[in-house]
């Protein structure tokens, strides 16, 4: 089955909201901030709209193409993820080199993208590091889904995480961060999650950084597979209330552990529906 690693267009606004619509109603990071997203399908459908536009504007966005399931002799996009350079001064910055890449047998993909070996042409589309675009304006309404103290309790608690584990250590050089990594349900366990990871894990190895992500439950499997360890965890919880997530930190070293995630390396039918969010 053919595969395509690229980045992501405008012309992908509407295909992402189609992944993200689908893949987010079964994580718990969504249930627990917008418990009722399935009683508002046009509302939260606007929101995905909005989240992916946010995306394509801050962050170096990677798609990933397959044939579609209903014609072969389409390719489609069927997942993304989200890229932030994390660069010493605490901006984040996107751009990075991207390469095309298109497979045949999309089960040999993840291991020719973790040790280079691309047997098709590659072309570089962005050539160098462009400074972060701010983020599109957006309302402060609380959507009709959503829990406004979840959501706001999730966002601050990241973002105190996200200075703790990785922005405070690594202040030197910095580190490449996984925003978001979806994929659609009815294309999931046939590797775009891994070879979407594995293209950070490539380009943050190239840079000389620390790659780094906040882990699902779905995703922590795949990570770690990767030869992710895990640097801490946190918590995300309001007083007073039984629900809660657990969160874990993750982090792979450009060296110490690029031979560690050679030698843990399985078939890529690891399938999760989202493997890693922060928003």
């Amino acid at each position: 089955m053919a595969m395509i690693i690229r980045p992501a267009t405008a012309s992908d606004l509407d295909p992402m909201t189609w992944v993200l619509i689908g893949a987010s109603p079964a994580d718990p990071v969504y249930r627990y901030r917008f418990p009722d997203c399935e009683l508002y399908p046009q509302e939260f459908a606007d929101h995905c709209r909005q989240k992916c536009t946010e995306y394509l504007a801050t962050s170096s966005v990677v798609v990933c193409e397959m044939q579609s399931n209903t014609d072969p002799e389409k390719m489609r996009v069927v997942a993304f993820g989200a890229w932030e350079r994390c660069k010493p001064n605490g901006n984040a910055g996107f751009g990075f080199s991207f390469r095309r890449s298109r497979q045949k047998d999309c089960c040999n993909l993840s291991s020719q993208v973790l040790h280079g070996r691309f047997h098709q042409q590659q072309q570089p589309i962005v050539p160098k590091i462009a400074p972060a675009a701010p983020a599109p304006a957006t309302t402060s309404k609380t959507p009709v889904f959503g829990n406004q103290d979840r959501m706001n309790a999730f966002r601050d608690e990241c973002a105190a995480a996200k200075t703790s584990f990785f922005d405070s250590r690594y202040r030197k050089r910095g580190h490449m961060f996984l925003k978001i990594l979806l994929c659609h349900p009815n294309y999931q366990r046939r590797g775009a999650g891994r070879a979407l990871t594995e293209w950070g894990i490539n380009e943050a190895r190239r840079l000389g950084l620390n790659t780094t992500v906040f882990a699902s439950p779905m995703g922590y499997r795949l990570y770690r597979k990767l030869g992710f360890r895990q640097i801490g965890r946190f918590r995300v919880q309001l007083d007073g209330e039984e629900p809660f997530l657990e969160i874990p930190a993750l982090l792979l070293r450009p060296d110490v552990d690029a031979q560690q995630s050679s030698q843990q390396q399985t078939p890529t039918n690891i399938g999760s529906r989202i493997i890693a969010l922060f928003s």
